[in-house]
């Protein structure tokens, strides 16, 4: 399910990093803005929107080696719910981009095992 069905993997990619720029801009952490954006975007934070929303971040976060633990606790959830087919309202485009950033993100950094992933 998502929360607005227009909104592409690429515009939430593009989001985080319009977004992160505050970091440089304005002097804010990585939490600031995580946190500013959770209030913005809190309607978007439901099913495959909500997936989709933190893999962008976790994405950016990793790239830039700023990853909160929050946000890898996030990570840790949804990348595994993916892979295990949870989230069926994925685009083929969104998909490959999607897992160009998940392959990118495991190279990275070892995800956490949860014990509940439904």
């Amino acid at each position: 399910m998502r929360a607005d069905d227009d909104l592409t993997y690429q515009e939430y990619k593009d989001s985080v990093e319009s977004n992160m720029s505050l970091i440089k801009h304005s002097g804010w952490t990585p939490r600031q803005v995580t946190d500013w954006m959770t209030e913005e975007d809190n309607e978007l934070l439901v099913g495959t929107s909500e997936a989709l929303w933190i893999i962008s971040i976790g994405a950016y976060e990793v790239e830039h080696d700023i990853l909160e633990e929050r946000v890898l606790e996030q990570l840790s959830y949804h990348i595994p719910r993916y892979e295990m087919g949870k989230y069926n309202d994925i685009t083929p485009e969104e998909r490959e981009l999607l897992e160009k950033d998940i392959t990118y993100i495991r190279s990275k950094v070892e995800l956490w095992k949860l014990k509940d992933y439904d």
